[in-house]
């Protein structure tokens, strides 16, 4: 029993430390695409189509960008910001159809200016001006409210329309589709992403298993691993930051040690590799570091503790099967059969 436990820990370290790689491939490939910025302003073009018919096609697009990349949302300016909250956007409408913000085409601002119109909202730099004052006004009354509640509360004051109401209804939901969206996004990213890891070390889970049962050796030192990286201090454990580089390094280090991962250095090399490999063991490998470096470094630790668990009862159970049972503290002896050696028969 703890010899198929040490196997599944020793594999179990394995696709953790590998995983640890697709969580970067994923994370870069995220940004790079600007996933979350993207997502969002999907969700904002349809926020505004709810908010009004006319806020649709082009219009819409151009309205969810510039709301995306203002200074306040967006880190540089250029990139779509990833976080809005409802008040900033309830704001920067208005901002936007006041004409104060240039960055707005024209045809896109009478548009928008139009639709805050229509639902309740003439004049819309006069708003928001009594917006600002209002929160002025209760901050400096209660100034331990958060600065959120303060300008919610003076927007439902001096903006009582239509336009807050559509907000107000329809913000939330549309941001919880949002972080749907973008959760099935990255867990296809993170799906491609584990099958080339996979496929590019040529990782064959059905070899590894093989390995681990017949090589006591690796078992033992994938073992001492396994407790080095569970017994990682939080701050250090996958996905924590900036030393993620190095802790990687580290554990791909281990493992090209014996032999797990090779990296081919070319084109020949790699196609000479799949055939020493079953294709089907390193599809399975895709198919586990897909699953995530939380997943394993769970899992980790769950049969680190079955182990220790076992390990005792193994030791108790070998306790009894080589010692006698004991009697009041004391080892008690074994009566002795008729016609044993020392024993005579009758009693005498």
């Amino acid at each position: 029993m703890l010899k198929s436990i040490d196997v599944l820990i020793g594999l179990t370290v394995i696709m953790l430390a590998l995983s640890m790689g697709v969580t970067v491939i994923t994370q870069f490939m995220i940004t790079v695409l600007n996933s979350r910025g993207r997502h969002l302003r999907r969700g904002l073009i349809d926020l505004l189509r709810l908010i009004d018919p006319a806020l649709t096609g082009p219009t819409g697009r151009a309205i969810a960008t510039t709301v995306l990349t203002h200074p306040l949302v967006s880190a540089t300016g250029r990139r779509l910001g990833s976080v809005v909250h409802r008040e900033e956007f309830t704001k920067l409408l208005l901002h936007l159809a006041s004409g104060d913000d240039k960055r707005l085409g024209e045809d896109a601002r009478g548009v928008l200016k139009k639709a805050l119109e229509a639902n309740g909202v003439s004049n819309p730099a006069a708003m928001l001006k009594n917006i600002r004052t209002v929160a002025l006004q209760l901050e400096a009354a209660s100034p331990e409210l958060a600065a959120d509640v303060r300008h919610s509360l003076a927007i439902l004051q001096e903006a009582p329309s239509d336009y807050v109401a559509k907000v107000n209804s329809w913000f939330d939901q549309t941001i919880d589709r949002v972080a749907q969206r973008f959760g099935s996004s990255t867990r296809a990213i993170t799906f491609v992403a584990a099958f080339l890891v996979a496929a590019t070390l040529q990782v064959d889970t059905l070899m590894l298993v093989n390995r681990l049962s017949a090589d006591d050796r690796m078992r033992e030192a994938f073992l001492a691993q396994g407790r080095s990286m569970q017994a990682t201090a939080p701050a250090e454990a996958p996905g924590a930051g900036s030393a993620d580089t190095a802790i990687d390094r580290r554990y791909l280090a281990f493992l090209a040690e014996y032999g797990v991962i090779t990296v081919p250095r070319t084109r020949d090399d790699w196609v000479e590799g799949w055939g020493k490999v079953n294709v089907f063991g390193v599809l399975v490998t895709g198919l586990l570091l897909s699953m995530g470096a939380p997943f394993w470094y769970n899992s980790l630790g769950r049969l680190l503790q079955l182990r220790s668990a076992l390990a005792v009862k193994d030791d108790q159970q070998r306790a009894e099967r080589q010692g006698a049972p004991t009697v009041g503290g004391a080892t008690a002896k074994p009566s002795r059969l008729p016609g044993e050696r020392g024993v005579l028969p009758g009693g005498g």
